[in-house]
């Protein structure tokens, strides 16, 4: 049987909500339906520049321009701090740290942290990754077969794992990852900023009540960070030695001599847990669902992972002679960016283009739109990863951002990258992943970019063993 062509599968639209007018989107919420966000996304959205959204109690501004984004990530940014339901969103999860400060606090935080991201060196790393991986892979070869099985869960465990032994050089066990994962999706799911109608309804000067299993979950979470943190102390005063990030944290100082309280610390471990744990899960799902719809680009990414490693255990030096596992990967993070809405909060009176913005507007910044939008891609929501391999053929500046823009974009991109890589790798030359009523999956916008069923999967032996 010879596989679909290029050209025919380039032309395949993966699950999203379909271009639709103002009016219909305006008449289904006037009939009282809750759409998720990216389903109230109108066609304008998706061929202009900036988009006003003439409804609410204060002015909402959709930006999807390169320069204008610029503006508001890198050459004006102190005028477009995060927004104050983005903040409310994740304060209760991640405190204070690097991802929602701002100014002093945050020039201060990011000087201290320079020593932990010296302990983040890919190659330092990637023992670490391979070993969380291949623990993880034992388990899915004792549920290959008939198990279904949730692959957003799945993907959340082995992430989580690996971030838990980079941050604090242990695995994390069975029960505390499954504690992680669903409380990481009861406070997606009871995030405001998420929500259309808390978003019209808000007002700066009276922040959102936050719900209470959003602070519940928050808590279950900071609680197990909290409890490696305690664990650590007692094995430093036991005279153990450790060179990880967590310990690079622990010992960081300011140039007063003062370093973060306990508390601090959590605050800033939970932002790399999240940004290295939750969206790296979330981009892989995605991943991996496209190819299970996509037999043509599933065979080459197999026969590049054949051809490349055979039989022989991956190696760092793998990494880069993986060309069209990471054009893969980039395209589906093109379709589905881990976070698809970045929300800002004007603090003076602007202009973008003819466009007056008025103090106070709401701006949003939305990688799911810019990544899809018709003046920048050809094509613009069909699956072709052709478009990351042609050196010429290169995304303009600024319109590709799965990890931000400007100073403050995610300094683990490269993390993520050899981590998806790795997990894509080692996953597909074992296995083939099944998913079970493809037909129903569709992208749902919480902190992350979810599908609204956790996709059940199987996972089908590819090969009897590999070592």
């Amino acid at each position: 049987m010879t596989s679909p062509a290029p050209a025919d599968t380039a032309l395949w639209r993966p699950p999203a909500p379909p271009l639709r007018s103002n009016l219909r989107i305006g008449l289904q919420l006037l009939l009282g339906r809750p759409p998720d966000l990216l389903f109230t996304l109108p066609k304008d959205c998706y061929t202009k520049d900036v988009v006003s959204v003439p409804v609410g109690k204060r002015p909402v501004f959709i930006v999807n321009h390169p320069e204008t984004l610029r503006r508001l990530f890198s050459e004006d940014r102190e005028s477009y701090p995060k927004s104050d339901l983005m903040i409310s969103t994740l304060a209760p999860l991640l405190g204070d740290g690097v991802l929602l400060s701002a100014g002093r606090r945050w020039e201060h935080d990011r000087k201290m942290l320079e020593p932990a991201f010296m302990q983040m060196r890919l190659e330092a790393l990637f023992p670490k990754m391979l070993s969380a991986i291949h623990d993880w892979i034992e388990r899915l070869d004792s549920l290959a077969g008939d198990h279904i099985v949730s692959l957003e869960s799945e993907l959340s465990r082995v992430t989580a794992d690996v971030m838990f032994r980079i941050l604090f050089s242990q695995a994390i066990e069975g029960e505390a990852a499954t504690t992680i994962y669903h409380a990481f999706t009861r406070f997606q799911q009871h995030s405001p900023q998420f929500n259309l109608r808390v978003v019209l309804a808000s007002d700066p000067a009276r922040p959102e009540p936050l719900s209470p299993v959003l602070q519940e979950e928050a808590s279950k979470i900071r609680g197990t960070i909290e409890q490696l943190l305690i664990q650590r102390e007692t094995q430093l005063g036991e005279g153990k030695v450790f060179f990880d990030f967590t310990q690079a944290l622990i010992d960081a100082r300011d140039a007063a001599g003062n370093a973060f309280t306990r508390s601090e610390l959590i605050d800033q471990l939970a932002v790399f847990f999240l940004a290295g744990h939750e969206t790296t899960a979330s981009a892989l799902a995605w991943c991996f669902f496209i190819l299970s719809q996509q037999p043509y680009w599933l065979s080459q990414l197999q026969s590049e992972i054949d051809q490349q490693l055979a039989d022989k255990p991956f190696t760092y030096s793998d990494f880069k002679q993986m060309p069209l596992t990471r054009a893969i990967f980039r395209e589906s993070m093109r379709l589905y960016p881990p976070v698809a809405f970045l929300t800002r909060r004007a603090l003076r009176e602007d202009n973008f283009g003819r466009l007056r913005i008025p103090k106070d507007s709401f701006i949003v910044a939305s990688p799911w739109l810019v990544h899809r939008h018709h003046r920048f891609w050809s094509q613009a929501d069909r699956f072709d990863p052709s478009r990351f391999i042609d050196q010429d053929n290169a995304p303009l500046a600024g319109s590709y951002m799965p990890f931000g823009l400007g100073p403050r974009a995610c300094t683990g991109a490269m993390i993520a990258q050899l981590e998806a890589t790795l997990i894509l790798c080692e996953v597909l030359r074992r296995f083939s992943v099944k998913p079970m009523n493809p037909e129903r999956v569709f992208p749902v916008s919480r902190v992350s970019v979810r599908s609204d069923c956790g996709m059940p999967v199987q996972f089908i032996r590819r090969y009897t063993r590999l070592n």
